[in-house]
């Protein structure tokens, strides 16, 4: 990938400043900075943060295992799928980029947008996940409408009960 401005992804620790990361929405910026290293170390899910080589947050998503039922997934994915039952599959529980590392003005300034970048680094780790153990979608539940098309343009798709809940086939994206 090119145009991170992160130069590594480490695991969420206490030993990390994420006092003054801010999304721009309150309830991602509220569940990272309150929840995210308690759910981790609960074993909930594992906190994957972005940052630059002074450890400036320039993002972060969560993973956690998950299923579906092959019933609700979308004929699209499901066709390729001899699974019967439920899929194993990886959910991407929370993604938020810092507001300085996103939108328009950072483009303005030279800047790639964060975001897709973030959402690769977030599948890539999907992939790994679906070698060591089993799994063959990435599950993301779109936080509001907006975010539908921004997940679509990242290879997503709906499930047809629900356009926010949406699949990736973790073996059609590209490693």
């Amino acid at each position: 990938m090119s145009g991170e401005a992160w130069t590594r992804v480490v695991k969420l620790s206490s030993d990390l400043r994420i006092d003054g990361f801010f999304s721009g929405e309150p309830s991602i910026d509220m569940w990272f900075q309150r929840d995210g290293l308690d759910e981790q170390e609960q074993g909930g899910c594992t906190v994957y943060v972005a940052v630059d080589d002074a450890y400036t947050i320039i993002g972060f998503f969560s993973l956690s295992m998950h299923k579906l039922q092959k019933n609700i997934v979308p004929g699209s994915v499901k066709n390729d799928l001899t699974i019967s039952g439920n899929i194993p599959c990886v959910l991407l529980g929370r993604l938020g980029i810092d507001q300085h590392f996103r939108g328009k003005t950072f483009r303005q300034s030279g800047g790639k947008s964060q975001g897709p970048l973030l959402i690769k680094q977030a599948i890539k780790q999907a992939q790994g996940v679906a070698e060591m153990v089993g799994c063959r979608l990435m599950f993301v539940q779109a936080l509001n409408d907006e975010l539908i098309d921004f997940y679509s343009r990242q290879g997503f798709v709906s499930l047809p009960s629900n356009p926010r809940n949406m699949v990736l086939d973790l073996r059609k994206y590209p490693s």
